[in-house]
């Protein structure tokens, strides 16, 4: 797709365009009114030149009348005297020079009309980037800082200073619109974490109503099948309400930050890894410290970590990086199309196989996105050519 040139640069060019069409144009009719004046003192000359008395040129008188025309004297003669050849060769010569004079002038004219509006082009063009710049300076403001402002600040506001025009307007509008997102997150988020621990004790209870039975051999045997799908379908739920807290936690988490040692949370983590069954787990961990919240940054390391091991294939491996504050974590797996890769950090999205196979719940790789927003950092998923996925988490370092 072809880029536009800014509004900027466009916004220059149509002032300029117009300043040099409106001083071609005036130029132009300058141009033609005194090319018919110079035509009309010649036409004037010819008409009044009527007659020249005989005698010697030098002696000739050229008179003005009231009506503005010249006509040739000598004392004594009048103007309607017949003339003769030699008489008629000056006035020839008169006319001619009269000519002369008016194309030198016209073609002088034109000329310095010229190089004025090219010189006045070359100004224009400066001025007009000047206003135009000048003019969106204070659009740029809005544009940058509104791009600043994310989920995770929304209690930022732009504030433009400057006198109370439109683009004041602008930025008060959009300071306006940021309050009513931020209540609209703030009770979402309220619900979400209201309705989840409201649903925890219900479902600790319906499951502990169903083990106990179980354990004293109260159940029949024809329901004992349904009894304990119904177990799992409640341990599902709780660890999806458990998920959704996190989700929560990680958004709008504690901003209180402390020098965490990444590797030593990767360590710790994969030593509290469930089974990996026949996958090969190649570690490389370097010292690296960031900033950030020890709890939040380790959940975010055991999520990778399970969704490496759960979405593998029987024999694979997953690859685990610390270097820079930065952890990478690859699998392999099935092959990933880039469509559904940019959905992976979609809440409880788990890709076309997934959902149907009922493993997770669709929230792990959202809240490592949501911990990574929330310290700054970003995370980054890229589909294997052969298969798998690699997940790219960044902190702050340190030293920032």
């Amino acid at each position: 797709m072809r880029r536009r040139l800014a509004f900027r640069t466009r916004l220059a060019i149509i002032i300029t365009t117009t300043f040099v069409a409106a001083g071609a144009a005036l130029l132009a009719v300058q141009y033609v009114v005194v090319q018919g004046l110079f035509a009309s003192a010649v036409s004037v000359t010819m008409v009044s030149c009527a007659a020249v008395p005989p005698g010697d040129v030098l002696d000739i008188e050229i008179s003005i009348d009231d009506t503005g025309c010249s006509s040739p004297s000598v004392a004594g003669v009048s103007p309607t005297t017949p003339v003769d050849a030699g008489t008629t060769d000056v006035v020839g010569a008169v006319l001619q020079q009269s000519q002369f004079l008016s194309d030198e002038i016209v073609g002088g004219l034109l000329v310095s009309s010229i190089v004025s509006l090219i010189v006045f082009a070359g100004i224009a063009a400066w001025i007009a980037s000047w206003l135009a710049r000048r003019s969106l300076d204070r659009i740029g403001e809005v544009t940058s800082a509104t791009r600043d402002i994310t989920e995770h600040d929304l209690d930022r506001r732009l504030q433009l200073p400057g006198p109370h025009d439109e683009i004041k307007e602008l930025g008060d509008t959009i300071d306006e619109m940021l309050d009513r997102l931020q209540l609209a997150f703030a009770a979402r988020d309220r619900f979400v974490a209201n309705a989840s621990h409201e649903l925890r004790t219900p479902l600790t209870t319906t499951r502990t109503a169903l083990e106990v039975p179980l354990e004293h051999g109260d159940v029949p045997e024809t329901l004992e099948p349904a009894v304990r799908r119904a177990i799992r379908a409640t341990e599902h739920s709780e660890r999806l309400i458990a998920a959704l807290l996190s989700l929560s936690r990680a958004r709008h988490g504690s901003d209180d930050v402390e020098p965490v040692s990444l590797g030593a949370v990767v360590l710790a983590e994969l030593e509290e890894l469930d089974d990996t069954g026949d996958l090969t787990v190649d570690v490389d961990v370097s010292d690296t410290t960031v900033l950030g919240d020890t709890t939040l940054i380790a959940r975010a390391v055991r999520n990778l970590l399970d969704n490496a091991i759960r979405h593998n294939v029987s024999g694979g491996w997953v690859r685990v990086r610390v270097a820079e504050g930065t952890l990478l974590v690859e699998n392999s797996g099935a092959t990933i199309d880039e469509e559904s890769v940019a959905l992976l950090t979609e809440p409880f999205y788990r890709g076309a196989d997934s959902r149907l196979s009922g493993r997770g719940h669709g929230l792990g790789l959202a809240i490592v996105d949501g911990i990574a927003q929330r310290h700054g950092g970003s995370l980054t998923l890229d589909a294997r050519p052969t298969g798998g996925l690699s997940a790219s988490l960044r902190l702050p370092l340190i030293d920032a």
